[in-house]
């Protein structure tokens, strides 16, 4: 029987498994194919796991084997921070499927990786006599989409005038043209929700899998920051839309949405849509533009597929300025049903009905607040807080406007350095208010915490942290706070769940990142930790914190020199009496006494009330070993409510904790 690289082709899984030695002839014909020469990765996830069925070992596949056993990683590896085995899954049943297409296309049998498993299959290939050869088509490959900063102009405008959104969405669009809207959009939208939705449905009723964040693998979406096609006055109304088309799937049960910390380190660049799946582990990428004109605002979208580039679903909504409130939630209510994600899990089409001011002048001035709460400084958390007030002001039924208002003044105390106990009234009144008005939203349980936290009532604290995270499980920075909490508690078995989490949800966020090292560094697990914090700084090359936490990690170890150069970097690029502090305590323990005196002495004279938090003095009295001092001035930072004391989590407090004294300091935070 002549073989045609075309010809229709059955696998028989009815048939009794190939022999030994013709899948091993088969995996030598794969690996030594052009498609996998150097594909180092997959070859040997590949050549791992069909020795491991053939042996009789398939029940032994399981992430952390093939990682330590297949991919070069050591026993520390942990498949809940590092996504190689899944990563490397996808890319070789990509590839397997590209081999069979091309080179494999005549071999007598496949192998086969099935979605929710690492063991290969094997299958006979049984081509049909009867069908006739047809001519063979040179196999077309699709362009990749690209997302650029500046929107293409289209090669034909069909008038002259045609609209600069869509030249952008036909900067996605496969060999340049968009679909036909009202025929073939609506033909893949019904495709991709069937095949989606009976997908999904499977996976959940072989697996039996818990509804969590990360129930669904395949439910996904990164929304990057829309391109505002606008003047750049208008840049909070992106800005903000593209936080609130955030905030509506959020609320899809099973559906994962990136962080909005992550998807805006995207904004302003050019990158292959491929490049998204690579760092933010999606299936799939929404990209879009916002024009305005005088009262008009159009907002158009599109969906890709972030695996292979393909087009899925593109929208237009136009509006009036009056009703620009309708147009997430309705994004949203059309995302999740290209998904399926909505009959996977039952009415999520529900959750996303955002509530939003009918005040058009309410709802610029809440986006406004969003744009700038966002910059997290002083100056632009000021300005927030103004717009959140005036879009109070012009609706005082509008929920997300308190919403927005509380969470600035639970940002007050880092940002502002503002006592606080004076702050705790402003967020409980506003988180209140929020909750009266709407009894579903999350961030204001959230920040009902951390007010409970400065009150030191942890028992009210972790029952608003649990009913907002509840409420919003995307909430990366609900995330780390109650990780934080968990810390003071001493909880630390619980720190790494929440802290995994955030990192998943906004796994390009510097700020996620170092989180997780921090909790290594507790756990004495330096090179973990050492190992975060390079990856934050590969993230961002002078991100503070990040070398707050080497070089805290590197002084813990005892390797000063490298120590102290961690804490001047991380002081040069992020300045302010904390950092300086730790940077004061390395000068101590390492013997440079001089040092660390003359900071001390700067912090006892700074003239400005509240300026040099007690702790940060605190920390260099320890350092210098004058406990009496460091008991003192702990007394005094517990006063002013300083949640950074953390002395059930910080290794720094060791030498005090012999000491009658640093049980008292517990009750005082009503930790014993």
């Amino acid at each position: 029987m002549d073989q045609t690289p075309n010809a229709e082709i059955r696998l028989e899984e009815s048939c009794p498994q190939p022999p030994v030695e013709a899948i091993r002839d088969e995996l030598e014909r794969i690996l030594a194919s052009r498609t996998f020469r150097a594909a180092q990765g997959q070859r040997k996830f590949l050549h791992y796991t069909v020795e491991q069925v053939i042996s009789g070992h398939a029940h032994l596949l399981k992430e952390y084997v093939i990682a330590t056993e297949a991919l070069g990683r050591d026993a520390s590896f942990d498949p809940r921070l590092d996504p190689i085995v899944r990563t490397e899954a996808r890319k070789l049943r990509a590839r397997l499927a590209k081999y069979y297409e091309t080179e494999g296309s005549s071999d007598p049998l496949r192998v086969e990786f099935r979605k929710g498993s690492y063991a290969p299959v094997f299958h006979n290939v049984v081509i049909p006599a009867s069908e006739p050869a047809s001519e063979a088509k040179d196999a077309e490959t699709p362009p990749v989409a690209i997302a650029s900063e500046v929107p293409l102009k289209p090669k034909a405008p069909i008038d002259g005038h045609e609209p600069r959104w869509k030249a952008f969405l036909a900067s996605f669009a496969i060999d340049g043209r968009l679909p036909h809207w009202k025929g073939v959009l609506t033909s893949i939208a019904v495709v991709v929700l069937v095949a989606s939705s009976t997908a999904i449905l499977y996976r959940l009723w072989r697996s039996g899998l818990r509804e969590t964040t990360f129930a669904a693998n395949d439910a996904s979406i990164a929304v990057l920051p829309l391109v505002n096609l606008s003047d750049n006055n208008e840049e909070f109304l992106s800005d903000g839309l593209t936080e609130e088309l955030i905030n509506s799937l959020r609320q899809v049960p099973g559906l994962r949405v990136v962080a909005r910390t992550s998807a805006f380190r995207f904004k302003a660049k050019t990158f292959d849509i491929r490049e998204i799946d690579r760092k933010l582990h999606v299936r799939t990428v929404l990209v879009g533009t916002v024009s305005k004109s005088e009262n008009r605002l159009i907002v158009a979208v599109q969906a890709n597929n972030a695996e292979n580039g393909y087009h899925l679903w593109s929208g237009s909504y136009e509006r009036d300025s009056s009703n620009i409130g309708t147009i997430a939630p309705e994004i949203a209510s059309a995302v999740t049903n290209v998904l399926g994600v909505g009959l996977v899990r039952g009415g999520g089409q529900n959750l996303i009905q955002m509530p939003a001011s009918p005040n058009s002048e309410a709802h610029e001035d809440y986006l406004r607040g969003l744009y700038f709460r966002n910059r997290y400084t002083v100056d632009s958390l000021n300005k927030a807080i103004e717009y959140f007030k005036r879009a109070i002001a012009e609706d005082p039924s509008f929920a997300q406007a308190y919403a927005g208002l509380a969470d600035c003044y639970a940002m007050a105390r880092p940002v502002f350095a503002t006592p606080p106990l004076e702050v705790v009234p402003r967020i409980e009144a506003a988180a209140s208010k929020a909750l009266e008005l709407d009894a579903k939203l999350g961030e204001p349980h959230i920040d009902l915490a951390v007010s409970a936290e400065y009150k030191f009532e942890w028992v009210t604290a972790e029952r608003e942290f649990k009913k907002g995270l509840e409420l919003s499980p995307g909430n990366v920075l609900g995330h780390i706070w109650y990780a934080w909490y968990l810390a003071l508690a001493g909880r630390k078995d619980e720190v790494l769940t929440e802290k995994t989490i955030a990192a998943k949800l906004d796994p390009v966020s510097p700020y996620a990142v170092e989180s997780v090292g921090r909790y290594y560094s507790a756990i004495n697990r330096y090179d973990a930790a050492m190992e975060q914090y390079r990856s934050a700084l590969a993230l961002e090359p002078n991100f503070g914190l990040a070398h707050e936490g080497l070089g805290d990690a590197y002084l813990l170890q005892g390797m000063c020199e490298k120590a102290i150069e961690e804490l001047r970097l991380a002081n040069e690029s992020m300045p302010g009496p904390r950092r300086m502090a730790l940077l004061g305590y390395a000068y101590a323990v390492c013997g440079h006494l001089t040092e660390a005196r003359r900071i001390l002495h700067d912090f006892l004279k700074e003239p400005r009330r509240g300026a040099i938090p007690a702790l940060a003095i605190a920390q260099i009295y320890l350092g210098l070993g004058d406990k009496d001092l460091a008991f003192l001035w702990l007394e005094k930072a517990i006063d002013e409510r300083d949640l950074d004391v953390s002395l059930k989590w910080d290794a720094h407090f060791e030498p005090l904790r012999s000491d009658p004294r640093f049980n008292a300091l517990l009750r005082r935070m009503k930790l014993t």
